[in-house]
């Protein structure tokens, strides 16, 4: 009897529901074909660069390539190298959309390159932990609400923002003419815990509300608070221990060519080693951005900061002063400069300082040379530093660099 069971209901499967599993079949093989796959092996390696791409209706995945150059820090020709040999750092970045853009994610793991190395032995050499960087993101998005997570940790030997993991979450709530938005996060250095350096953890957080439209000045409200402690405290390294609490009002506003934020912000910080002793901070600042032809770009800021120590009774002032400008007259021609003004001041005259940056650059791009942009550059730069406490630590530099650039498209 359990036989004839089986049986029938083996015929049953067999014969009635062929038109039910072919449309299961069919409806795989159509989702099968949706899914794409693209080679890129022949793309430049680069930010730009897409060498493998997913693409489902669910879930839609990239792959790409990473490279970045850190500029050249300084115009002093003793201090210039070949640009063959500038720091550079090489990745692969995966990102992913989930569920029509509603959540996205990407992660990255990026290296330093080597220039000293073949190409071969680059490959087989083992890579030290303190040159890898690794970052993670996530934002979700849902009606009138953003929110997200960030990771990045970076060894020391990195070489951009090395030495430090930062990981935080953050929220976003759209309220018509209004924005709330919250985040908390933690952040240290000495990644890899090096037992003759310290690590100093902060931990943050912060809430802001931003009310404006896209014809109304925007005003902002913004409340921070951290918290800074040294966790790990070798022999001769000083503790720290200290609260800082922050509150910051803003007003922007925005024209046709012009842009413009006045901020004004009150800094508490209780200091722990000092039997909870106070420095109160006001700071004011100003900038703008004034686009009067569609050449000329205008960059001014104006800052001003006063802050009271409670433990010494002295007070430090900061007024500062910068101003950019960028001409760019083609896509072969462009001149920019910039110049700045820093100065300190405390009333116990144990600080009294002055500084005087200017940097200036005329750059034209050539006609390409063997199948290669070529761009040719002036830069000149001057720094005065000036400090009226200790004479002997002034500084004076005048410096010209001619550049003449190739490089591959």
């Amino acid at each position: 009897m359990r036989r004839r069971v089986m049986i029938s209901l083996l015929l049953f499967w067999v014969g009635f529901p062929t038109g039910a599993r072919a449309e299961d079949m069919q409806q795989s093989t159509l989702l099968l074909q949706r899914i794409q796959f693209s080679g890129g092996i022949g793309n430049p390696a680069g930010a730009s660069g897409i060498p493998f791409t997913i693409a489902s209706p669910v879930l839609h995945t990239s792959f790409r390539t990473s490279s970045y150059a850190l500029p050249a820090a300084s115009t002093r020709l003793k201090d210039l190298v070949p640009d063959s040999e500038h720091p550079r750092m090489r990745g692969l970045i995966a990102a992913s959309s989930w569920l029509k853009g509603q959540f996205l994610t990407e992660g990255e793991v990026a290296n330093n390159s080597s220039h000293e190395l073949p190409v071969k032995s680059r490959i087989d050499r083992n890579v030290d932990s303190s040159s890898r960087m690794v970052r993670f993101t996530l934002t979700g998005s849902n009606s009138q609400f953003r929110y997200g997570v960030n990771y990045r940790s970076a060894g020391r030997a990195f070489f951009n923002s090395p030495d430090q993991t930062v990981r935080d979450m953050w929220g976003e709530a759209n309220l018509g003419v209004a924005k709330l938005r919250s985040s908390v996060g933690e952040m240290w250095n000495n990644v890899d815990l090096d037992p003759t350096q310290a690590r100093i953890e902060q931990r943050y957080s912060r809430i802001g509300l931003a009310v404006g439209k896209p014809s109304w000045p925007e005003f902002s409200l913004t409340y921070a608070r951290s918290a800074t402690n040294s966790a790990f405290e070798p022999t001769g390294f000083i503790p720290q221990r200290s609260q800082s609490n922050s509150l910051e009002g803003a007003l922007a506003y925005s024209g046709l060519t012009w842009h413009a934020r006045l901020a004004s912000s009150y800094i508490v910080t209780t200091d722990g080693l000092r039997s909870g002793a106070e420095s109160r901070a006001f700071a004011q600042s100003f900038s703008g951005l004034f686009r009067p032809f569609n050449t000329l770009t205008i960059m001014p800021l104006l800052g001003y900061r006063s802050e009271h120590q409670q433990w010494s009774g002295a007070r430090l002032e900061t007024p500062m002063a910068s101003v950019s400008f960028l001409y760019k007259q083609s896509q072969r021609l462009l001149i920019s400069a910039m110049g700045g003004y820093t100065s300190s001041r405390s009333t116990d005259r144990l600080i009294d300082t002055e500084s005087i940056v200017s940097k200036g650059m005329f750059a034209f791009h050539l006609d390409p040379i063997f199948g290669r942009s070529a761009m040719f550059s002036l830069e000149a730069a001057y720094n005065n530093s000036a400090n009226r406490v200790t004479p002997t630590l002034d500084t004076e530099d005048i410096s010209g660099l001619v550049r003449i650039l190739v490089a591959s498209l």
